[in-house]
C-alpha cells in the first residue's frame, strides 16, 4: 500500500510505477510529469537523506505520579477489583485518592489510606504475622508440610 509507506522507501516515481504495474493505477490515470520523467531519467537518483536531529525527550513527571507510587506501596494488597465493565470512570480506589490530594495537597498518603477505609473503600485486611522463610528450612523439615501451612495461611487470610 503505497499510501503508508514513508518518503525515505523509494522515490515517487518508483512508488507510481509500482502502483502501475500491480495495477493500483490504470495507465490513463498516470499523473503528467510520468512520460518526462521516464523519458528523461536524472543523472543520480533523488533520495531523502535529511538528517535526524538528536532531540532529548524529557522526563515528565506530575505531583499525582510521585502520591500514586507511594499510594500503591502502601496499599500493596488492598487496593478492591477494579470493574471494567461499569461505565463511571474515576471511581476506583486510586483515582479518588488522587482526587483527595489534588483537592487539599496537605494530606499525606497515610491521611488518604485512613479517609479511605473510613469510607469502606479500601479493606482492612488482617494478615497473619506467621510467614515461613524458605532459606531457613533445613533437610530434617518435610517441605509438603511448609508449603500446606502456606496455602492454608493465605486462603484463611483472603477469606
Amino acid at each position: 500500500m503505497a499510501g503508508s509507506r514513508l518518503e525515505k522507501l523509494g522515490t515517487i516515481f518508483t512508488r507510481v510505477n509500482g502502483l502501475i504495474k500491480s495495477g493500483a493505477m490504470k495507465i490513463d490515470d498516470r499523473p503528467i510529469w510520468y512520460d518526462v520523467y521516464r523519458a528523461f531519467p536524472p543523472e543520480s537518483e533523488p533520495h531523502y537523506a535529511k538528517p535526524s536531529q538528536p532531540i532529548k525527550i524529557p522526563d515528565i513527571y506530575y505531583p499525582e505520579d510521585t502520591f500514586r507510587a507511594m499510594f500503591h506501596k502502601e496499599t500493596r494488597g488492598q487496593l478492591p477489583p477494579i470493574n471494567l465493565r461499569e461505565t463511571q470512570q474515576n471511581q476506583n480506589a486510586t483515582n479518588l485518592a488522587v482526587n483527595m490530594v489534588v483537592a487539599d495537597p496537605s494530606l499525606s498518603v497515610n491521611q488518604v489510606i485512613d479517609s479511605l477505609k473510613k469510607n469502606n473503600i479500601l479493606q482492612v485486611y488482617k494478615t497473619s504475622s506467621k510467614r515461613v522463610d524458605p532459606t531457613a528450612i533445613n533437610d530434617s523439615t518435610n517441605k509438603s508440610d511448609v508449603y500446606e501451612t502456606n496455602v492454608h495461611t493465605k486462603e484463611s487470610s483472603s477469606q
